[in-house]
């Protein structure tokens, strides 16, 4: 049986230790219709790309996430922190192939993580707020933002959405200073997998999680809230509407929610005493 990596044609990377380069979207032939004007176009447009990356553990295949080609050293480990995997700060990565990452630990450190995500839902199953007590704390941060300042947040982060605007088929996320200035923008067909490519980024790079707000282009959901949480991030501010579990996980570890931010407006839903 072939491997999940041997299904697409892999490209060699660009050198030694270099991380291979791949286009986040292709052009695709497409027929554009439009009754009302009895028009039947050939065109040509562009579609992001979704491909899987397989993470193997000193060579033994781990998981399977279904992502967007790019910053994939990032996501996984983003994705080891948010999973509490001890020493994913600094846990070695290589990128073997342009869909295949490997980490530096015995495949049986992720026994428990094997699982195989896809682009909706990420890696799924932990909804337990008792679970989630057992790997992250309460954060603390104690300084706040002023409502005006969340509320320029979305059009902001909209700003930085480079693949989407060639492609309009990806979640955005981003780290945003109190200043409202972007520290990092991610993109990727699966939002958890945009937050878990920020996070690593800034796990990687020393960046204090505490002092920054993560906006979300889309909805709030439980997966999310709880890598906010494992992260540190005291405010997180998203387009659309949160779950009830994300508002329980942020309530119960200080995490200040906010949904709706659009049109000058927004709704707070647990520690509202951070937005002035």
């Amino acid at each position: 049986m072939a491997k999940a990596w041997e299904s697409r044609p892999l490209r060699r990377p660009d050198g030694p230790g270099k991380v291979p380069s791949m286009e986040p979207f292709a052009r695709r032939r497409i027929e554009r219709l439009d009754p009302g004007a009895d028009r039947r176009d050939v065109d040509h447009d562009a579609v992001v790309d979704e491909a899987p990356l397989v993470v193997t553990a000193r060579g033994a295949e781990a998981l399977v996430v279904m992502r967007t080609p790019g910053h994939d050293l990032e996501l996984v480990r983003g994705l080891l922190h948010a999973e509490g995997l001890p020493g994913a700060p600094t846990v070695a990565l290589t990128q073997r192939a342009p869909d295949v990452v490997d980490i530096d630990v015995d495949v049986t450190a992720l026994a428990r993580r094997a699982l195989t995500s896809t682009a909706a839902c990420g890696v799924c199953g932990r909804a337990a707020i008792a679970d989630l007590e057992q790997r992250a704390r309460e954060v603390t941060a104690t300084w706040q933002l002023a409502a005006a300042a969340v509320a320029a947040l979305p059009a902001a982060l909209r700003a930085g959405q480079r693949v989407f605007d060639a492609t309009g088929g990806l979640h955005a996320a981003g780290l945003f200073g109190r200043d409202g200035a972007a520290r990092a923008i991610r993109e990727d067909v699966g939002r958890h997998n945009a937050v878990d490519k920020l996070v690593g980024w800034a796990v990687a790079a020393g960046v204090a999680l505490d002092d920054v707000v993560l906006v979300l282009s889309g909805r709030l959901g439980y997966e999310l809230a709880q890598k906010a949480v494992r992260a540190g991030v005291p405010v997180i501010v998203a387009v659309s509407a949160p779950t009830t579990l994300a508002i329980d996980v942020c309530e119960r570890f200080g995490v200040t929610a906010c949904g709706f931010v659009r049109d000058g407006r927004c709704n707070v839903y647990s520690h509202g005493w951070r937005i002035g």
